[in-house]
C-alpha cells in the first residue's frame, strides 16, 4: 500500500528525529481497532444504496491526495491527509491500524487462514514479553499469540525469536547449558515450539 509505505517512511523519520512515540494502552488499542471495521461496514452499506456516494466516502483512503502525480486536491482532503500523516509521526502506522477499511477487509479474510505459520515457543507470552513489546503494530497478545487479523507480517518477532542474543528463552537456555557445562546448541533448544 503506497500510503502505508509513506507512513513507514514517516516512522523512520520520527525515529531519526527522536520524536517520542505515543504508547497506546492495550484497551484503547483494541477499541480503536473497531473504527476501521465500522468504516468498512459503512462503505459497504452505502455502496448498496448509492455507488456514487460510496465513491465519495471512499475518500477516507487518502491515496488520491498523498500519492499523485498531479497535485490538484481541495484543501479539506489535503488537511485530512496531513492530519493522518501527522498522527503517523507519533503513533506507528496510525492510519493502517485504526482507520484503513482495506486493512479491515484483509483482517476479516485473515480469520480464514489455513494455518498459523509464524513460529512461537512455549516461553512466548509467559514469561517473555520481548516480541510483544517490540511489535509496533500491537499484533502480539499478552499470552504470546499472534493476532493474525492485525499482523502485517513484518517478521520482527521471528527475527527476535531466531536471535539467541535477543530471545529470552534462548538466553535462559544458553545460561543453563553453560552453567551445566554442556555444549550450547542453537536457538532455544530446550523450548518447545507451539502454534500461535
Amino acid at each position: 500500500c503506497p500510503f502505508g509505505a509513506l507512513q513507514e517512511m514517516l516512522g523512520w523519520v520520527a525515529k531519526r528525529l527522536r520524536i517520542r512515540q505515543w504508547k497506546i494502552s492495550e484497551s484503547v488499542h483494541l477499541r480503536l481497532q473497531w473504527l476501521k471495521y465500522l468504516i468498512l461496514i459503512g462503505l459497504v452499506a452505502v455502496a448498496f444504496y448509492s455507488l456514487t456516494l460510496a465513491e465519495r466516502l471512499a475518500e477516507v483512503e487518502p491515496f488520491k491526495t498523498s500519492i499523485t502525480l498531479f497535485f490538484v486536491r481541495s484543501w479539506p482532503f489535503v488537511l485530512y491527509a496531513l492530519v493522518l500523516l501527522g498522527l503517523g509521526l507519533f503513533v506507528h502506522k496510525f492510519y493502517c491500524r485504526y482507520v484503513c477499511p482495506l486493512g479491515a477487509g484483509l483482517a476479516v479474510l485473515g480469520r480464514f487462514r489455513l494455518f498459523s505459520w509464524l513460529r512461537r515457543i512455549d516461553a512466548c507470552g509467559q514469561p517473555c514479553q520481548h516480541c510483544r513489546n517490540h511489535c509496533e503494530i500491537g499484533a502480539i497478545r499478552r499470552d504470546g499469540r499472534i493476532d493474525y487479523d492485525e499482523c502485517i507480517q513484518c517478521l520482527e518477532c521471528i527475527v527476535i525469536l531466531n536471535n539467541e542474543d535477543q530471545c529470552v528463552a534462548s538466553i535462559s537456555a544458553r545460561k543453563k547449558m553453560q552453567k551445566a557445562g554442556k555444549p550450547v546448541d542453537l536457538i532455544a533448544s530446550d523450548a518447545s515450539v507451539r502454534a500461535s
